[in-house]
């Protein structure tokens, strides 16, 4: 024990020495130099955590195909009113924005980007997938099935994203325009189709890649031989895949910031 505390002296000198001499003679015992050293420990880890840790932060990514209404959606969010229509953006629209439509909790801030569709700005996502607390995948639910391979190919690039993947970030399907009544398909049916449209592209990119299949670790399932579904993607350690309606118009976004109010600090 003697020689423990002297090793432990020893070790935590330099500090000992810049306190007070009362505070320093009581912190000389084994007990509190331990304690002294473990509180040190603790801080150096969480010092090295906040620098170099993935942790997730209140981001909020507003994604999906062109014209699929997500600067409606932010200006909704933002300002309360899509200000009578608006065009598509060729650069993300960053701001912070109170959630205030469920009047039961307190308002909420949170950090929304919304993302341009547009190919050329696409790889803008990289520049805040890292501090993304969840990805809002914007469909517009009236001309989604004209749409519906460009909508599964987007979608795929998000879910196989290595970040993604790697953090596992939550994920909500957000159908639009969903005011437009029997015009507008149904949640279930956009969400079952995409899982359709997926797999044909895995099958697709899976013939091109050796000729036979592709290894489980460039796919977005475990067994690559297993058909796509979003549930089979959680089985595969991959990010929940959540569902929503809503309407940017309407406006009706209470399921929509239910959602980022879950994942979001």
């Amino acid at each position: 024990m003697a020689e423990l505390q002297h090793k432990l002296e020893q070790l935590l000198e330099p500090i000992l020495t810049q306190l007070p001499e009362e505070l320093s003679q009581h912190l000389r015992g084994p007990v509190p130099l331990a304690l002294l050293l473990a509180a040190l420990l603790l801080l150096l880890w969480g010092l090295v955590r906040s620098l170099f840790g993935t942790k997730r932060g209140n981001i909020v990514l507003l994604v999906g195909p062109c014209n699929s209404g997500k600067t409606s959606v932010f200006l909704q969010l933002r300002d309360g009113t899509t200000h009578s229509g608006t065009v598509a953006s060729m650069q993300e629209n960053v701001d912070a924005v109170l959630l205030r439509s469920d009047k039961s909790v307190p308002p909420k801030s949170v950090q929304l980007v919304d993302i341009p569709g547009h190919p050329r700005v696409r790889s803008k996502f990289e520049q805040y997938v890292d501090r993304a607390s969840c990805i809002v995948f914007l469909v517009d639910s009236v001309d989604f099935m004209p749409q519906k391979t460009d909508v599964a190919e987007q979608l795929y690039e998000v879910l196989a994203n290595a970040t993604v993947r790697k953090r596992r970030l939550p994920v909500l399907l957000a159908c639009n325009k969903a005011d437009m009544g029997p015009k507008a398909h149904t949640v279930e049916f956009i969400r079952k189709r995409l899982e359709k449209e997926i797999d044909q592209l895995r099958s697709t990119r899976n013939a091109m890649g050796d000729g036979t299949r592709v290894s489980s670790e460039k796919d977005l399932l475990r067994d690559a031989s297993e058909p796509f579904s979003f549930d089979a993607l959680v089985k595969s350690k991959g990010p929940k895949v959540s569902s929503a309606s809503l309407s940017a118009a309407a406006p009706d976004t209470v399921e929509l910031e239910r959602f980022i109010r879950r994942h979001t600090p």
